[in-house]
């Protein structure tokens, strides 16, 4: 039998440059935990000997990390404020006295694997990963050549060889093995729920919107997971909260309510949230009440925009009365609402106020705003070059990639920083910060987002 190889598996922290939302939101690092399922997996070829180190939790440098472990093989997930840092140590990983194979891989490699093309990574995967690297790395154990693997880019003597592959079979995916979970809880967190697991049903997104990232991951296609394997999955748990990682859990009423069937048949009583949309909720509000009855307890909602116009500009399904309807079936249903927002650099200070005033009339609690970004990849992007490696950072969803058309730069930001502040001025935030995290945890999520909100001041000042 071929002896398998040591392995380093690594999620970057946020760039230094970027706000970090670990404190209140730090999901579960499912991506190292299924690479870990394969490459433990005897069926799958050697059997690897493989440490994770999830970088928003330890303590430390992951290019040590692995001259400790004397890793023959280092593998970085990412996004795209993480491609700088990913360069940056593959290059320190190669400078180690034996340089281990250094391959990326998750969400943003899949789209633009073009970013991780460098002297210091010897591959790239951008589909089905998973099979990839467990194929990849079976091939290296044995000695064996491996550049024509699907669904790959390698370098070559003449340049960078990317080989066509299929996407992610969604119902050949493992159930995941949960090391870092199962040996520190405490560590995984979203929101008010804390020992807070991570369950993937689904890859892709049905919708189309302009600006978001996650309609072109998938081959830009919508790849559900069996509904019977996911409540499975749920059921044996370790822990009592769940998120689920989808890019959109409301599709279809009938697979919503499969799924909340599926649970209540296995007795599942677990605290849920998910992503969803607006008008998913205000269409089908029996589905989401069989969701909450099975454990739903907060929704996270792109809103983006509150007028008809805006919402069709990024071609959202949802309407403005459809955003109103969710809300209001929300609080009928007690799911708590995390709305998600996006502000122009096009506006004018009246679109300012005019979100302002709709946030405080809705009453809403808890709210992100990001500026509208022309992601690398996406449709809203389309025809325009390609920023460089080294500037990727930028693409944190809250700096400008533009000069606002009808204000400075720093008021525009100062606008932003005031959205932010603006549910934790209310009576009513307070109250359901108390009821949600109790005192304690209350006090300690208003000081943490204190915080947050300076470190954001500092870093524009540093980093503009």
């Amino acid at each position: 039998m071929t002896a398998g190889l040591r392995v380093l598996a690594v999620r970057p922290s946020p760039a230094p440059q970027t706000i970090r939302m670990d404190r209140a939101m730090c999901s579960e690092p499912l991506e190292l935990e299924y690479l870990y399922t394969v490459l433990t997996d005897p069926a799958r070829g050697p059997v690897h000997t493989v440490t994770l180190w999830d970088d928003l939790v330890e303590r430390g440098d992951p290019v040590e990390a692995a001259r400790r472990a004397e890793a023959q093989v280092v593998l970085f997930t990412a996004h795209i404020t993480n491609v700088p840092t990913v360069l940056a140590w593959a290059a320190r990983v190669k400078a180690l006295p034996t340089a281990p194979r250094v391959f990326v891989g998750g969400v943003h490699a899949e789209v633009l694997p073009e970013h991780f093309y460098d002297p210091a990574v010897d591959g790239v995967l951008f589909a089905d990963a998973l099979e990839g690297i467990a194929r990849l790395l079976a091939r290296l154990a044995c000695g064996e050549p491996w550049v024509d693997l699907p669904g790959c880019a390698f370098p070559t003597p003449t340049g960078w060889r990317k080989n066509a592959g299929p996407f992610l079979d969604p119902t050949a995916l493992p159930v995941p093995k949960r090391p870092l979970l199962e040996r520190q809880p405490e560590r995984y967190r979203m929101l008010y729920l804390p020992r807070c697991a991570s369950v993937k049903t689904a890859f892709g997104c049905p919708a189309r919107c302009t600006f978001c990232f996650c309609t072109e991951m998938h081959g830009g296609a919508y790849g559900p997971r069996p509904v019977e394997a996911v409540a499975d999955e749920i059921a044996a748990l370790p822990v009592d909260n769940v998120f689920l990682v989808d890019d959109n859990l409301l599709t279809t009423p009938e697979r919503a309510l499969a799924l909340a069937g599926a649970l209540r048949a296995r007795r599942v009583h677990k605290r849920l949230i998910a992503y969803g949309t607006a008008d998913f909720v205000a269409r089908h509000p029996e589905a989401l009440e069989a969701l909450r009855d099975a454990g739903l307890e907060a929704l996270i909602v792109g809103f983006e925009f509150v007028t008809d116009e805006d919402l069709a500009e990024v071609r959202k399904r949802a309407t403005a009365a459809d955003n109103l309807a969710c809300i209001a079936t929300c609080r009928r249903l007690d799911v708590e609402v995390i709305a998600l927002f996006v502000v122009d650099p096009a506006w004018h200070h009246r679109d300012f106020w005019r979100l302002a005033r709709w946030i405080v009339r809705q009453g809403l609690c808890f709210a992100t705003f990001s500026t509208l970004t022309a992601l690398p990849g996406t449709a809203i992007a389309r025809g325009q070059p390609l920023p460089t490696a080294r500037d990727l950072w930028r693409y944190d969803l809250l700096r400008l990639h533009q000069r606002p058309a009808h204000m400075a730069a720093l008021t525009f930001y100062l606008w932003l920083f005031a959205l932010y502040l603006l549910p934790g001025m209310r009576l009513r935030t307070g109250l359901t910060l108390l009821r949600r995290y109790g005192l304690l945890g209350g006090l300690r999520f208003a000081a943490e987002s204190a915080w947050t909100g300076l470190e954001y001041l500092v870093r524009l000042w540093r980093w503009p």
